[in-house]
């Protein structure tokens, strides 16, 4: 491939315009690095954008797989956002919480009770009856649908494409320099560092460069002899008619229904939960698309969940008036379901974050910021070695869909793997 030189004026490249990659071009100009930020499509239309937007607190009795070092990085998370949106109102944050419900009486003891108990549970966290439920959710939620709750008030939402947008006003307000529609083809190595991306673009040269391509990294790391063991995951969410749900409501999870989760959007419903996602390599070969179009992943979600909502909500239209309307993102899991973060072994100048393991939106702050610091400092208050790229032996998994097979359940008490990735 012939390319034409480019002059950068970087001190650090980064690829992707995720929430981790704006994160971390935030944080490095925050720091006084030069930053050029590139993207193979229009900034912030992957993934990120196709997020719900609900951040909170999972390390603290949700996620049993994660600890107070990801506990760390979601209270960033969480600042962050709220300091993003008291600037910019665009990304509608709500101090709403997270309420976590079960809906029989073995999933309140297995999965509820002990939220109450969990030595990260915040002091404000509180178990819930029904009838509170019932009363905190101004009567959305059927006390009859459930045997019970937990709230921690500490969970947000905001807007996660306006979340996007406005990172992207602030990284160009930074001085970032932000190049859309700039598809790197490969990473250019010399001498053992390296030295820029190439690409139909030309060349862009720094002496640093961090790949934050999301379920794409590998695309650009193999070539160079990396390659993450992440499995690519295809989830989907629907969007419902506005029905008058108030814009007060927590974030609903349900931890005994496949992974249920349900917030307000716009007046309606937006939910989504294991039935809505499929790893990639079992749909179609190759690379995802930016934006992917399975419409069977979204039958079976609206199959799964239309008799079950009108007993668990009190404002749902009629399923045959939903409007078709959903979103489908793909994300990528990791076999310890922590995220991967940091340098490129034996590659200097060259880093990577991948692995968003669904909650790219909750840990992309914290995660940007740990980049950042290692790029800068090589050091961070964030457990660096938590999350570097080398934890795994290479070749450890033959095909992406073996990771599913070590991967800690979503839940405690849930055996199949499969059912469990969202």
């Amino acid at each position: 491939m012939t390319t034409t030189p480019t002059d950068a004026s970087a001190d650090v490249l980064v690829v992707g315009s995720g929430v981790i990659g704006l994160s971390t071009a935030h944080h490095l100009a925050t720091l006084g690095r030069r930053v050029t930020l590139v993207d193979a499509g229009a900034l912030g239309e992957g993934t990120t954008a196709a997020g719900a937007g609900f951040v909170g607190l999972w390390a603290a009795g949700y996620a049993h797989y994660w600890d107070e070092r990801e506990l760390a990085l979601e209270q960033y998370g969480i600042d962050f956002y709220r300091d993003l949106g008291r600037r910019d109102s665009s990304v509608l944050l709500r101090e709403n919480g997270n309420m976590y419900l079960s809906t029989t009486d073995s999933g309140y003891r297995r999965f509820i009770a002990p939220m109450g108990r969990h030595p990260h549970a915040p002091a404000d966290s509180r178990l819930l009856t029904p009838e509170e439920v019932s009363e905190v959710t101004d009567g959305q939620v059927l006390a009859s649908g459930v045997t019970g709750g937990f709230l921690q008030p500490q969970g947000i939402q905001i807007d996660a494409p306006a979340a996007v947008r406005a990172l992207l006003s602030e990284v160009e307000l930074a001085g970032v320099d932000l190049r859309p529609h700039h598809a790197v083809e490969r990473v250019l190595v010399e001498d053992g560092r390296v030295a820029g991306v190439a690409g139909s673009f030309g060349v862009l040269r720094a002496p640093s460069v961090v790949i934050a391509a999301g379920s794409w990294t590998n695309n650009l790391l193999a070539p160079i002899g990396w390659s993450l063991p992440l499995m690519r995951v295809v989830a989907s969410r629907i969007l419902t008619d506005p029905v008058g749900v108030p814009p007060t409501i927590p974030t609903l999870m349900l931890p005994d229904q496949r992974g249920l989760w349900v917030r307000e959007h716009n007046g309606g419903w937006t939910y989504g939960d294991a039935s809505g996602y499929r790893p990639f390599a079992e749909l179609q070969a190759g690379t995802p698309p930016l934006r992917p179009e399975f419409p069977e992943l979204v039958h079976a979600l609206r199959n799964e969940l239309s008799t079950f909502l009108p007993r668990l909500l009190s404002s749902i239209p009629d399923p045959e008036a939903i409007e078709r309307r959903w979103v489908q993102g793909v994300v990528s899991m990791t076999p310890d379901r922590r995220f991967l973060a940091g340098a490129v072994p034996n590659i200097g100048g060259l880093f990577a974050a991948a692995g968003c393991n669904e909650s790219g939106v909750t840990h992309g702050p914290g995660i940007g910021r740990l980049v950042a610091d290692l790029v800068t400092t090589g050091s961070s208050a964030f457990d660096k070695d938590r999350y570097r790229l080398d934890r795994f032996m290479p070749d450890l998994f033959e095909h992406e869909l073996d990771i599913a097979k070590v991967m800690p359940p979503r839940r405690a008490v849930t055996a199949n793997l499969m059912t469990t990735v969202a």
